[in-house]
């Protein structure tokens, strides 16, 4: 009778043992793990799975402009200023030539 109810005992304390483990990012992007979701606090949580497949965590929206956005603003600029009626180009200044003592 004992051996039995040991061995339920066992299994109960094994199942109660697992436990969840979370993923988020916080503020800075920077990714934390717990066991506990209330960590996180209004982060997204991602569920770690230990036998199947990681959730994935939805990617941040880009703040500010992209590279496209700023290499297109960055030629209008250009455009502009090369239309300027008081815009020169700096002068490339020429190598200084060493002067040679003769004895």
């Amino acid at each position: 009778m004992s051996r039995p109810l040991l061995t339920i005992t066992l299994l109960c304390a094994c199942a109660s043992g697992h436990a969840q483990i979370y993923k988020w990012a916080d503020a800075q992007g920077r990714i934390h793990y717990t066991d506990n979701k209330d960590d996180a606090g209004d982060a997204p949580i991602a569920e770690l799975k230990m036998n199947g497949e990681p959730t994935v965590l939805p990617a941040q929206p880009a703040i500010g402009p992209t590279w496209q956005q700023r290499e297109a603003e960055f030629k209008r600029r250009l455009q502009y200023k090369l239309l300027a009626p008081n815009y020169r180009q700096r002068q490339q200044a020429a190598p200084q030539q060493a002067s040679v003592r003769q004895s």
